[in-house]
């Protein structure tokens, strides 16, 4: 039998017009909406090898049983048809031609040509055009046994909260593209849309295998756990759940190939994660992680680095399989699970928001399948920067992952010492002391987890957030945007000065210290240099041309600092205790039972 493993896909969609390169090398050719194809005009070369286009033929062939790929284009016009495949050789790319067919077609034609056997990493083609020429549109085919294909229930499980336009378009697109054609994935497609923020409507929202359940807002790690519960008690029952954020911007073939690749499967990878790609938003061509790493200094890491998808170079080496880091995790904007682990492994932690997704991957010991097209568009994390997340919920939710013994091989107290001191040496003070309520709440233990209100706890510590105002505001002030984030080396003495006297804030008078503001960055990048001895310093956000002013405050440093010393103690001492009782109540806190009582649902 034969199964279609991957459609073309050509930029038809405004939002991607200017993004041809994901679809297409060559020159921007116009979409002819009338006829619903993409026109290239004669004597042109296209190479459709791209990120959305290319097919992954070697993750088809090591994860699949597919025999034969095929190409299937539909197609009109007088032009050369040039199959190609590509591998990187030590670094550089390798382009191999396995033939070359010239057709002439005066109406759209379906045409199909089998790609020999390779070992190729993709495989793709070209059009030579010696008239004007139409793409209509094809697809990858594969041939397969009946015997090797699965049977698969996908749910899409999406939590929402206060993002109604996200959401509601992104379901419309799926309901559009994938619930009314006459396929098995609408067949076996079901989407369960969670929403945190009870704002949405069962009539703009439900249809056909679309269901809303309006829940407690419990962040993302209760949403997904109760899209996690829905799946496993609809019927039929899921066999992979699919989790997705609400403010992405999607492609429905994302999940069709998904839909397809959990299909055919080897049993060897039955219990994979399938990790859908974060492309940025704003720059639709760079890929931010598709798989990330935690470091042992706990610090979050794409595994890959960003990857420049207008590129054959990058693409191939997107596809590389990388087998030397431990830690790795697959991140909830699009992450494919399939239910056997969540029967094993139970839902999230209830922790709210930051290091679910992480903490989950390491539970499950995940081994994280990726392939390249299987993605969506997000909004970066720069402009996202927010104290109350990246301070308390990072810190706090890291020391209870390294309780509940998902997380090893990592220093977890050493980063949340590194960022106490980090933003108490930067007078953000405030900041300084979200890290101490991250680390009294964690010694509160699991107890705390199961009678806590996540929202109530957010509310309260973005009171303490660093509020930034117009750049024009401080015009008194140099500041260069394009150097916020350098910092000049330091000479000897004047780092050891730094950190004896914490950056001015004990044993020299206030009015020793340089007087005039210095701009640095205002969110985690680390600037010594830059600041010593400043007394006042300028936090910017050179993006959004905001920024706020924090000045030395030794009272509130002797505070924090009293604090801090006196919870270190306490940590210290009680610690070994803590992390047995976070441990004693995994199981629990994880479970449908826990879930369904803190959700209050039946």
């Amino acid at each position: 039998m034969k199964k279609e493993l991957q459609k073309i896909l050509l930029p038809k969609d405004e939002v991607y017009k200017e993004q041809w390169e994901l679809f297409y090398h060559n020159n921007k050719f116009m979409i002819d909406n009338d006829i619903d194809a993409l026109r290239i005009p004669a004597f042109h070369e296209v190479d459709f090898t791209s990120y959305l286009n290319g097919c992954s033929y070697g993750k088809w062939k090591k994860y699949t049983n597919v025999g034969t790929i095929s190409l299937n284009l539909k197609v009109s016009g007088d032009f050369e048809l040039v199959l190609v495949g590509y591998h990187l050789e030590l670094g550089e790319v390798e382009k191999k031609i396995f033939g070359t067919t010239r057709y002439k077609v005066d109406k759209k034609t379906d045409i199909v040509i089998p790609y020999p056997d390779n070992k190729e990493q993709i495989v793709g083609f070209e059009i030579r055009t010696y008239s004007d020429c139409e793409i209509y549109g094809g697809s990858y085919v594969g041939d397969c046994e009946e015997s090797d294909v699965k049977k698969v229930v996908l749910s899409l499980a999406t939590t929402t909260c206060f993002k109604e336009e996200f959401i509601k378009s992104n379901v419309e697109l799926i309901k559009k593209e994938l619930l009314l054609e006459d396929s098995e994935v609408r067949e076996n497609l079901y989407i369960q849309v969670v929403d945190n923020g009870r704002t949405l409507n069962k009539e703009d929202i439900e249809g056909y295998h679309v269901k809303l359940y309006p829940n407690k807002n419990s962040g993302g790690s209760g949403g997904f756990s109760r899209g996690m519960i829905e799946s496993l008690r609809q019927d039929p029952q899921a066999t992979h759940v699919l989790l997705m954020d609400d403010d992405v911007l999607m492609i429905p073939e994302s999940i069709r190939r998904t839909y397809i690749l959990l299909t055919l499967l080897r049993d060897e990878f039955k219990d994979s994660f399938i990790s859908g790609a974060m492309l940025f938003y704003e720059r639709k061509n760079i890929q931010h992680e598709d798989i990330g790493t935690l470091t042992k200094n706990c610090n979050f890491v794409s595994l890959k680095g960003r990857c420049f998808h207008e590129k054959l170079q990058e693409n191939l080496r997107n596809e590389s399989e990388f087998t030397n880091t431990s830690n790795e995790y697959a991140g909830w904007w699009y992450c494919c699970i399939p239910s056997s682990q969540i029967k094993k492994n139970g839902l999230s932690l209830p922790i709210f928001i930051r290091c679910d997704d992480m903490e989950y991957s390491l539970r499950c010991k995940a081994h994280i399948l990726t392939m390249n097209g299987i993605c969506v568009w997000h909004m970066g994390f720069t402009n996202k920067y927010n104290a109350a997340f990246d301070r308390y919920q990072q810190c706090r939710n890291l020391l209870i992952g390294k309780a509940v013994n998902s997380i090893s091989n990592v220093n977890v107290f050493d980063f949340v010492h590194k960022s106490y001191r980090t933003e108490l040496m930067r007078f953000n003070y405030d900041a300084a002391e979200l890290v101490i309520k991250a680390l009294e709440d964690y010694m509160k233990g699991p107890e705390f987890l199961i009678s806590s209100d996540g929202e109530d706890i957010v509310n309260k510590n973005r009171k303490f957030n660093e509020i930034l105002i117009s750049l024009k505001e401080f015009s008194n002030i140099e500041v260069d945007l394009n150097a916020i984030y350098y910092d000049p080396p330091r000479t000897f003495l004047k780092k050891w000065i730094f950190r004896l006297t914490y950056n001015g804030q004990r044993f020299i008078p206030v009015s020793w210290l340089n007087q005039e503001p210095v701009a640095i960055a205002f969110d985690h990048v680390y600037q010594p240099a830059k600041m010593a001895l400043h007394r006042n310093l300028l936090a910017v956000n050179p993006f959004t041309k905001q920024a706020a002013i924090r000045i030395l405050d030794k009272q509130r440093y002797k505070n924090l600092q009293r604090r801090w010393r006196k919870n270190v103690r306490l940590y210290k001492k009680n610690n070994g205790i803590i992390e047995e009782e976070y441990a004693a109540k995994r199981a629990y806190i994880t479970s449908v039972e826990f879930w369904k009582k803190y959700l209050g649902i039946l």
